[in-house]
């Protein structure tokens, strides 16, 4: 059904209100990018000034206090001098001790002194501008420095005991032969206010050059930058030969367009195009040429309905959103979008993938891009819907990938053994192990987990972690009855030179490497010269070997030729059809016969009925007036998967004078 007859006559009305939903929060996230590009703007320049105001201030404090010892040093200095000479004139050390004293008194009464003392080699205080403090001992570092060296200190003061804010100043000074420690202490109050002042001043002037500075910065020069920058951001969202929103648009407005759907319970589709042969076009035809086959497709994409969102997302690849448009209208307007491009002289390839519930957008746009790949694989200018292929296509979502990481590094895996039978024994050869992942992670089954950890290079692990679990059972296993376990061909590709871990393992759960078959499938690419490599050593080391799926592949006569294996499984596709198709009964006496010949053991797999199962046992005599080729089965006829090795079901013998009729199992 065409998506504009699928709907009532409000659909225009619904896209645009769709539409606007999203432009108004790409708007919002704009005017919030402009918004914070002015903030951070203007916290740089009021950053700036107040480094430079607080650079200047720990310099003027520096300063401010070099100038004030300066200052009280001098005066002491002074001072200092001025006993000295009052002291020459003296008659007596007692007289000029007396003059120092007085002078101590004036001294005490400057502002802010605390502490004015002359001190004399025992350290006792002979004169003060505080006669209390005559005859006491004061003993420091300073003093004793003072009276012994002749040196001067001035500065802090650094007692412990005392505020340690207050300048202290010490300095020698001889009377009447001998060396006395004139010491004065300051308040560090009128400083202290001093530097107020100059703070303050320095915060006025900052603030002041902070908002006269921005303002003229921002009527210089600041309004035409902001401006700019949201002519930059329009302009880095749109692609310049086409005009359409470019990838970065494309990727902002697609996850808020599935937000926006799951959230209203709305359909949205998404459709990627690509033309064929574009390369060729520039090629065989120069760069203008091609970009105004573009600029086409570009176009023909704004034609499309009023509510439709089209992108430029790379170089000659687009994306078009469908809101309101469910799967059979997105093939509707694919078919129609692909019509359009043909008639204006563009061939291109369509994917298109409709969003499902609880669907991610990273997982939407992976499937369009696989419905793409089909299109181009089936020859270009055409158009797939995801749907159409979604049992042969894996996607690997974020979501996928997530829980196969999961599974592997939490082992949650659990483990069934499907018997296998020896048809001319009656007796258990073997069970094969066969490995699911937990339902909790969301995955199909093990065919799905193996292909998402082959994307994420990460098979040999889970393969690791699928035979460890199958060795777990291993107690269970009875005496005779062989472990069938399953072996991806990358995980033999990478063991080529190395594949200790397997023997370990095998040894530590107490079976013999005699009684584990390791099965390895014959539908892989290039691998083979390494998997037979070390399928080789593996035998070498005592394994056995299988080679499973056989009839399906390109390579498993070579398989065949190359390894000696012990047992060949024929693939159940052909087994199910070789009763009533004749090429695939072909097949199957083909590579069983051949099998058969390097002395492997055959196995049919699939074996889902009795009719298949009679017309396996009767092949060799019916058609090869022989023994029988197939020896032995596995299938559900023949015993489903069970979590205990304990529970296989017994294989019935053949009833007397049946002719080869197939057993029964006994359930």
């Amino acid at each position: 059904m065409a998506p504009d007859a699928a709907q009532p006559q409000d659909r225009p009305g619904r896209l645009r209100s769709l539409w606007r939903r999203v432009a108004a929060r790409r708007g919002a996230a704009e005017n919030d990018s402009s918004l914070r590009f002015g903030v951070r703007l203007f916290a740089a320049i009021a950053l700036t000034l107040a480094l430079i105001c607080a650079i200047g201030y720990v310099l003027i404090d520096r300063q401010l206090e070099h100038r004030q010892i300066e200052n009280y040093a001098a005066a002491q200095r002074a001072d200092a001098r001025g006993f000295e000479y009052e002291g020459a004139g003296a008659a007596s050390r007692a007289e000029a001790i007396g003059e120092v004293d007085r002078l101590l008194r004036a001294i005490q009464r400057r502002p802010g002194t605390l502490k004015a003392v002359l001190i004399d080699q025992r350290h006792v205080i002979r004169a003060a501008g505080d006669n209390r403090l005559i005859g006491a001992s004061d003993t420091d570092p300073r003093i004793e420095a003072a009276l012994l060296e002749g040196r001067s200190y001035a500065g802090r003061e650094n007692n412990a005991a005392k505020d340690r804010g207050n300048f202290e100043f010490v300095t020698p000074v001889n009377l009447a032969g001998e060396r006395y420690a004139y010491e004065v202490s300051y308040a560090h109050s009128a400083y202290d206010a001093q530097l107020h002042d100059i703070r303050m001043v320095l915060a006025l002037v900052g603030l002041i050059a902070l908002i006269g500075g921005s303002g003229v910065f921002y009527l210089v020069g600041g309004r035409t930058l902001m401006r700019d920058h949201r002519l930059a951001l329009a302009r880095a969202t749109r692609d310049g030969l086409t005009d359409l929103p470019n990838q970065r648009a494309f990727q902002d407005e697609l996850p808020q367009a599935v937000a926006s759907a799951a959230r209203y319970q709305e359909s949205v589709a998404l459709a990627i195009l690509d033309v064929d042969d574009f390369k060729f076009i520039n090629d065989r035809h120069g760069h203008p040429h091609g970009d105004a086959v573009l600029r086409r497709v570009a176009e023909v994409l704004r034609e499309s309905r009023p509510g439709d969102r089209s992108f430029r997302t790379g170089g000659d690849e687009f994306a078009l959103l469908l809101a309101h448009t469910d799967a059979e209208g997105a093939r509707t307007l694919a078919r129609r979008l692909s019509r359009n491009l043909s008639d204006a002289g563009i061939e291109v390839s369509v994917g298109v993938s409709s969003l499902r519930p609880g669907e991610q957008a990273d997982t939407l746009r992976d499937e369009a891009d696989a419905a793409l790949y089909e299109s181009k694989r089936q020859g270009g200018n055409h158009a797939t819907h995801f749907d159409d292929i979604r049992e042969q296509v894996v996607v690997m979502s974020s979501d996928k990938k997530e829980a196969v990481r999961r599974l592997i590094d939490e082992e949650r895996l659990s483990t069934v053994f499907q018997p296998i039978w020896d048809f001319e024994a009656e007796t258990l050869l073997g069970v094969e192990a066969l490995t699911r992942p937990d339902p909790e992670y969301g995955l199909s089954g093990p065919a799905e987990a193996f292909d998402i950890a082959e994307q994420l290079g990460r098979v040999h692990q889970l393969d690791v972690l699928c035979v460890r679990s199958a060795l777990r059972a291993a107690p269970e296993l009875a005496p005779g009855v062989l472990l069938f376990v399953n072996l991806a061909p990358q995980t033999l590709d990478l063991d080529a030179e190395r594949n200790d871990w397997l023997g370990s393992a095998v040894e530590q759960a107490g079976l013999s490497r005699g009684r584990v078959v390791i099965e390895v499938t014959e539908r892989f690419g290039g691998r083979t010269a390494s998997v037979v490599k070390c399928l080789r050593r593996l035998r070498a080391q005592g394994f056995q070997t299988a080679i499973d799926d056989v009839g399906t592949g390109n390579s498993g006569l070579e398989m065949l030729r190359q390894i000696d294996a012990e047992f060949v499984k024929l693939d159940a596709s052909i087994v199910l059809a070789a009763p009533t198709q004749p090429g695939a009964r072909a097949v199957l006496m083909a590579m069983a016969t051949f099998a058969r010949q390097t002395g492997a053991f055959v196995i049919a797999e699939g074996i889902e009925d009795q009719d298949t199962l009679a017309f396996l046992r009767g092949i060799g005599v019916q058609d090869l007036q022989t023994d029988t080729v197939i020896q032995g089965g596995q299938g559900f006829e023949l015993g489903r998967p069970e979590p205990a090795i304990g529970t296989v079901p017994a294989l019935a013998p053949s009833p007397e004078g049946s002719g080869g009729v197939p057993p029964a199992l006994t359930r």
